[in-house]
């Protein structure tokens, strides 16, 4: 069989490999002008996707994603000024140079994926034509030497921004800087290419789930959980460790609550911001045994944990007792819907639901009633038809 290669830690701010994070040179860039990126799903996790960079080095940018599993369609309307202009190279766009009079729009709207994305994305957001549209005239070919434009004058949703920029706003500094760490993430991953050792390629084998919803959503003693962790001190090298660990009973809502003192030191400020904590509540947190303890003294014998994610069941393993049974409800979404799940958020908004107030710190609070409202919606389906026969929640053979 053949040994697949380890899994590597990722950024969670850039999402790049930890070895390869962006984070540290970033510049940050403040614009008068309001950046908006409309962006295919596909490029929403790409590794060189240059619209991430966008968003973390421009404070007035914002990404919107749109989800075709949902609606069938691409669409997704973002509000905008009247008089905002949108980068699109469509044969009647006229230059941009040409709309800076009498005043530059306040609002500049990007279209970011690959050029067959980025037709569809046109095509399928009709409203975006009651706005003006205009090209760019590159003085230079495109500096993105790992994927291929199909034109001499297409350039990267990057370098367009900061070519447009340029025309808005000539008395800004620092625009260069973000073709800097444009490049300078292409030639690392090009000095990577050349030294990495190659696996060949392989195919996991795809696991294929029953479609009946997981028996033990339906057990009164189900108990959701959700983890937040981080790397101690921000040192890449290191073990990310448990930070905070939250969980709710799914019949009434008691909540269980700890934070954990890190080993290794606590975690950066712009991750602690992040998470919503205050370096004082981590510094006084427990310790991981004491609170697994505390954990397992609160949790009903038997009880079974639901997750969103499989993140938050990786991390439980330091705080369950052995042999809990573990539940993942994104899968068990999935299943009922027979699609994609998306977000957590974009699931709770399709579905008509609402979070579950929940009385813990920072956004673990958003996250756990998000789950929450989950688990108690998959438990109305018990008993409904799944399409196999079966009545959702029977064990599969």
């Amino acid at each position: 069989m053949t040994e697949l290669p380890p899994h590597r830690q990722r950024c969670y701010r850039c999402l790049r490999p930890t070895g390869h994070c962006l984070c540290a040179q970033l510049p940050t860039v403040p614009t008068r002008t309001r950046v908006v990126v409309l962006q295919h799903p596909h490029e929403r996790t790409h590794p060189f996707g240059t619209a991430r960079l966008v968003r973390l080095c421009l404070p007035t940018a914002s990404v919107h994603v749109p989800c075709a599993g949902y609606t069938g369609t691409l669409e997704q309307r973002v509000e905008l000024p009247p008089d905002a202009v949108v980068l699109f190279p469509s044969d009647d766009a006229p230059l941009l140079d040409n709309l800076l009079q009498p005043a530059p729009p306040s609002t500049l709207v990007a279209i970011d994926g690959t050029w067959a994305h980025a037709k569809r994305l046109w095509r399928e957001n009709g409203w975006l034509r009651q706005f003006r549209h205009a090209r760019l005239q590159p003085s230079e070919p495109s500096r993105y030497r790992i994927r291929k434009e199909p034109r001499a004058d297409y350039v990267s949703t990057l370098e367009a921004i900061v070519g447009a920029l340029r025309l808005l706003e000539p008395d800004t500094q620092g625009l260069d800087t973000l073709l800097t760490a444009f490049d300078r993430m292409i030639d690392h991953q090009i000095d990577h290419a050349a030294q990495v050792q190659r696996f060949g390629r392989f195919k996991v084998p795809r696991q294929r789930p029953s479609r009946a919803l997981a028996p033990q959503l339906f057990d009164p003693r189900l108990v959701i959980t959700y983890a937040e962790s981080a790397l101690p001190g921000g040192q890449e090298s290191a073990t990310r460790e448990l930070v905070q660990w939250v969980a709710a009973r799914v019949e009434d809502g008691e909540l269980f609550e700890v934070m954990l003192r890190p080993r290794g030191g606590l975690p950066l400020a712009h991750h602690l911001s992040h998470m919503e904590l205050d370096p004082e509540s981590v510094a006084a947190g427990e310790d991981a045994a004491d609170a697994a303890r505390r954990f397992a003294a609160w949790l009903t014998p038997g009880a079974p944990v639901a997750a969103w994610t499989p993140t938050t069941l990786d991390w439980s393993t330091a705080m369950l007792p052995p042999a809990t049974q573990r539940v993942q409800l994104k899968t068990n979404y999935c299943n009922l819907r027979n699609r994609r799940a998306g977000m957590l958020e974009d699931v709770l908004a399709h579905e008509g639901l609402q979070p579950v107030p929940l009385a813990c710190r920072g956004r673990a609070a958003q996250r756990l009633g998000n789950a929450l409202a989950i688990a108690r919606w998959l438990r109305t389906f018990r008993g409904a038809p799944d399409g196999t026969g079966r009545p959702i929640g029977a064990p599969c053979n």
